[in-house]
């Protein structure tokens, strides 16, 4: 699906990467969106992307208003942010073309259901900066020190803060809910092991496989096992996940 992508540079910095060369690759990439370099406030945009020089991501976003949208880019590495959704927005048009299609694979929307097979894998990626932490701590309530506070969270065995392990673990949820099975699933159970923590600045990429499936006569209770896994390719979150998927919306087998 077509979108609009604005484009804002950091300019109070040096560079610590090559920055036109990432974006001149998501150009290159997803040469069906149109790249805005002049589009001010972005508010004729689907999405905006920040792009800074350094980890500081000290860009002021203030005004940016995309419609769906903003990443803010501090590094080569959180550019597979904006890919990982682009690509969830390419899976979404293909999904819309192979509709009613006869002839549909497994994994493809047929009819009005989507087919999930067993060995079925799908994953999200997330950079999680400390405004992450402010609006996940005003939305739960969960102010404790280690997560907000960097001078308390060094006299912890951490020595920095740390993110709340129910957000990083969030993003198993993530994928299953808009990847694997997809929307429509209901989650009824889970078990969970924080294994080690994240902190600001960490890229954590959720993977989610389907399992097992046993069917009901109003639906399927899927298992899925999720791994979070650090920018290092360590297991930070491990977890085994239930899900409910009514056979009005899935085809599982």
């Amino acid at each position: 699906m077509h979108m609009r992508i604005g484009i804002k540079y950091c300019g109070g910095c040096n560079p610590v990467y090559n920055r036109g060369r990432q974006v001149k690759r998501l150009q290159e990439q997803y040469p069906e969106h149109e790249f805005d370099f002049a589009a001010g406030d972005m508010k004729e945009c689907e999405i905006g992307l920040v792009v800074c020089g350094c980890v500081r991501a000290c860009a002021s976003v203030d005004g940016l208003t995309p419609k769906k949208k903003l990443f803010l880019l501090p590094t080569e590495r959180s550019f597979s942010e904006v890919k990982t959704y682009l690509e969830q927005d390419r899976e979404a048009k293909k999904n819309v073309e192979v509709c009613g299609r006869k002839d549909a694979m497994p994994g493809e929307m047929t009819d009005s259901r989507i087919h999930v097979r067993i060995g079925d894998t799908a994953e999200v990626t997330k950079t999680f900066f400390k405004d992450d932490v402010d609006r996940f701590a005003a939305l739960t309530g969960d102010y404790s020190r280690l997560h907000t506070d960097a001078e308390f969270a060094k006299k912890t065995p951490y020595g920095k803060p740390v993110v709340h392990g129910v957000l990083a673990a969030s993003l198993i949820s993530t994928v299953m809910g808009t990847k694997l099975p997809g929307e429509g699933t209901v989650f009824i159970e889970e078990q969970v092991r924080f294994l080690k923590p994240v902190f600001y600045g960490d890229m954590i990429t959720a993977k989610v496989t389907f399992t097992a499936c046993k069917e009901r006569e109003d639906g399927y209770i899927g298992t899925f096992s999720g791994v979070c896994e650090n920018q290092d390719h360590e297991t930070v979150v491990w977890a085994e996940c239930r899900q409910f998927m009514s056979k009005e919306l899935f085809l599982c087998n």
